[in-house]
Parts: structure tokens; sequence; C-alpha cells
């Protein structure tokens, strides 16, 4: 089972930096997981929010920032906001890069950004599947995962489920599974909540692989791999690869 690293090593270095994707290289992680947002001047950017608020120290829409101006900010322990041009140049040939699509807007100037890098390998994401559908459409070669849920009727039993289940609404995995064939994707990026073995054998027998996010716990690690999940998503790889390479040699 793969391990990528969600926004970087964000349990331990500010999310989405630089720094946080330096160290998941260090770890040898299969790969890291970024957002894109565009700046001012149309600069595919790696941040997670819409807004600057929270993860920087500055305030305002990332739209009303020029590339430049996000370099400027504080993300964390003095690390700048980065362009994606930024972080893919230091992945390439060394490790997967999941590149999260926040709207279709996006997908045009990505397209650019990656035809630029040599040496790498990345695919995208996106609740937006819109986005995903503009991407195949303009680059047909590129893989994708579309964000979904698992069973809206399981997650429905939980608050945090039924959260999951609005924010996803339409978005569960027979509609997802169905999205995922007609656009030719590779698998399914689904959230850990609810997910069971019956939802992995679902996603693998419509031939698609198993993509989980975000899971930070080592026992649930553990029973995913169990379960045959290709690839899980979290904010602390080095915690997880050391639980399943024991989970690996207590078979």
């Amino acid at each position: 089972m793969r391990i990528f690293a969600h926004r970087g090593v964000s349990a331990h270095l500010p999310e989405n930096t630089q720094a946080a994707f330096a160290r998941a290289i260090e770890l040898g992680v299969d790969g890291i997981e970024l957002d894109v947002h565009l700046s001012a001047d149309n600069v595919p950017v790696v941040i997670h929010d819409d807004t600057a608020d929270r993860t920087t120290n500055g305030t305002g829409s990332i739209s009303e920032f020029t590339a430049r101006e996000l370099g400027l900010l504080d993300a964390g322990a003095g690390q700048p906001v980065p362009t994606l041009a930024q972080v893919l140049e230091m992945a390439a040939g060394k490790l997967w890069v999941n590149i999260e699509l926040k709207d279709a807007d996006s997908v045009e100037p990505v397209v650019q950004v990656v035809n630029l890098i040599p040496g790498l390998d990345w695919f995208a994401s996106s609740a937006d599947w819109a986005a995903l559908a503009e991407l195949r459409r303009l680059l047909p070669e590129a893989t994708i995962y579309p964000l979904c849920v698992g069973n809206l009727d399981k997650l429905a039993l939980t608050d945090a489920g039924v959260d999951a289940g609005k924010q996803f609404a339409g978005r569960g995995l027979p509609t997802a599974i169905d999205f995922a064939l007609k656009q030719g994707a590779q698998g399914l990026s689904v959230w850990e909540g609810g997910l069971d073995q019956d939802d992995i054998v679902t996603i693998h027998e419509a031939g698609l692989l198993a993509w989980v996010w975000t899971v930070n716990d080592p026992a649930r690690a553990r029973k995913l791999m169990e379960m045959g999940a290709d690839a899980i998503c979290t904010d602390d790889p080095e915690l997880l690869q050391q639980a399943l390479q024991f989970a690996a040699l207590d078979r």
C-alpha cells in the first residue's frame, strides 16, 4: 500500500510548504498531495484555502494576491506560499504528486505548468468533477481520481458522516464509479470515514484503485491495508510508515 504525505508532512511542518514537501522526500514516501489555487496574475500556487487567513500571516482572497505577494507571506516557520512550479521541480524524479484541483478555472494554467517539468509523475484529484473532465479534455492522457465518499447510508450513522454526506451530496460511491469509468479514471480518492471492506471490493470490481484520505491513526491504516486499499494519504507519513512496516513483519 502506497503512502502519500497530505499537504506534505503537515503533522509536523507548515502545510503545503516547501519544508513540508522536502521532509516527505527525505522520508522516501511514495508521493505528496497538494492543493492549487490561482493567484491574481493567474499563477497556480500551493495553498489549501481560497483565502490566506488560516495558514498565513496575510488576509484576503488568494485571487487578490499576485504570486510574488504570496511568496512574501509567512505560511508558518518563515515558509512562503510556493508556486506549483516550485514544488513540482522539487518532486520531479523523486516521488508522485497528487495535484488537487479546486475548480475548473485552474486546469489550463496547471496543465501549462506540468508540461514544463521534465520527469514528473503526477495525477489530479478533485471534488469538482467538472475540473477533472476539463483536464481530460485538455490532456487526454492525464490520470484522474474523483474525490468522493463511500456509502452515504452508512455515513449517515455518525455526525462526521452526516457532514461529509452534505459536503459530497450526489458524490457517493455509485455515482463516483460511474463518473470515473466514463472519464477513464484510474481510481477513486475516497474519504476514510465509514469506508469498509465491501466499499473497497466494489471499487476494485469496477477496475479502479482505492486511494483513501486522510488517515492518521496507525490502527486504521493497518486495517485499510488488510482491506486492500491501494494508497493512503496522511498528515504523519513517518508514523504510518513505521506502523505498516511492523504490520508487514507480523504477517
